[in-house]
C-alpha cells in the first residue's frame, strides 16, 4: 500500500475561522459574492507541482545543487510524479536499500515486478513529502461557499468556471424553493398553470447535488458551457484502462456558509 500514492485537502471550520491543509495538487477555492453582485474566486491552496515556483525553490534548497536539473524532468518530480507532495509513493521517499529490502521480503510478486524500478538520479531521498501546507482565512459574510476538489476537476474547469457553476446552481435552487407571490387574488386554475410552467422550465434536469453538477460539467461540458448528453455518456462509458487517457479521478466537496451566522459573529465580537 505504501508504494501507492494519494494527495489530500481538508478544511476545518470553527465559527468564522477556516483552516485548510493541503498536500499535493488538490485545491480549495472560496466563492465570494461581491457587493456589486458579481462573483469572484479566492484560492486557499497552491498546487504542489513543477509549475509552482515555491515548490521548485523548496526542493532546490533541500537537495544538492548538482541535482537542480534532474529534480523535475518533463514537469514531473524525477520524471515520474506530477505532485511534489503526496502520501505514500515511497519509491520517492525511502532509500534504495530499504525499498529493495521491503520488496524482496514481500510475498506479493506482482508488487515486486511493478515497484522494483528505481528512478534515475535517485541520490538524496526523500524527494517527496506528505507535509501539508496550512492556510488560514477569516470568513466574511460575502464568502458563500467553499469548493474542495481533486485535480481531476481543476484540469477540466477553471476556478472561475467552478464558482460560476456553483453560484448559478445555488440561484436556480433558490428560485425553485421560493414561494409564488401575487399582487391580486387568483384562482386555483391560474396557480396550477403557473406551477406547471415553472416545473416545465423547472430545472427538472438540475442536479440536486452540486458536486454531481460540477462533475457532469467537467466531463460532459462543451464549448458553450453546457453539458452535452452524448459526450457525457461517452465519457462515462469508457473502460477503466482507457478512461485514464481522457480524465483523471474526480472527487468534489462543496460547503455552503450561513451568512447570517457569520454576521452574528461580527455583531457579537
Amino acid at each position: 500500500v505504501a508504494f501507492s500514492g494519494a494527495t489530500a485537502c481538508v478544511a476545518h471550520i470553527d465559527s468564522v475561522h477556516l483552516h485548510v491543509a493541503n498536500t499535493g495538487d488538490c485545491r480549495a477555492v472560496l466563492g465570494v459574492h461581491e457587493e456589486d453582485g458579481t462573483w469572484s474566486t479566492l484560492p486557499l491552496t497552491r498546487d504542489h507541482n513543477a509549475y509552482d515556483e515555491f515548490e521548485i525553490r523548496r526542493l532546490k534548497r533541500e537537495h544538492p545543487r548538482s541535482e537542480e536539473k534532474t529534480l523535475f524532468v518533463n514537469d514531473r518530480l524525477l520524471g515520474i510524479l506530477m505532485p511534489s507532495r503526496a502520501f505514500g509513493d515511497v519509491q520517492l521517499k525511502w532509500s534504495k536499500e530499504l525499498q529493495h529490502s521491503i520488496l524482496e521480503n514481500s510475498c506479493d510478486v506482482e508488487a515486486l515486478n511493478i515497484y522494483q524500478y528505481v528512478p534515475p538520479n535517485y541520490h538524496t531521498p526523500p524527494y517527496l513529502t506528505a507535509e501539508p501546507e496550512v492556510t488560514y482565512h477569516k470568513l466574511r459574510s460575502k464568502d458563500k461557499f467553499l469548493v474542495i476538489a481533486s485535480d481531476g476537476l481543476w484540469e477540466m474547469l477553471s476556478n472561475e468556471k467552478v464558482v460560476k457553476l456553483v453560484a448559478g446552481h445555488l440561484t436556480e435552487l433558490n428560485m425553485q424553493k421560493s414561494p409564488l407571490t401575487f399582487k391580486k387574488p387568483v384562482n386555483l386554475g391560474y396557480m396550477h398553470n403557473l406551477l406547471l410552467q415553472r416545473k416545465s422550465k423547472g430545472l427538472a434536469s438540475l442536479d440536486q447535488n452540486i458536486a454531481t453538477h460540477l462533475i457532469r460539467h467537467a466531463i460532459g461540458g462543451n464549448e458553450y458551457g453546457e453539458v452535452d448528453p452524448e459526450k457525457l455518456a461517452a465519457m462515462l462509458s469508457l473502460p477503466e484502462d482507457l478512461a485514464r487517457m481522457y480524465r483523471d479521478d474526480i472527487t468534489v466537496t462543496v460547503v455552503y456558509f450561513n451568512s447570517e451566522t457569520i454576521e452574528d459573529y461580527y455583531r457579537n465580537h
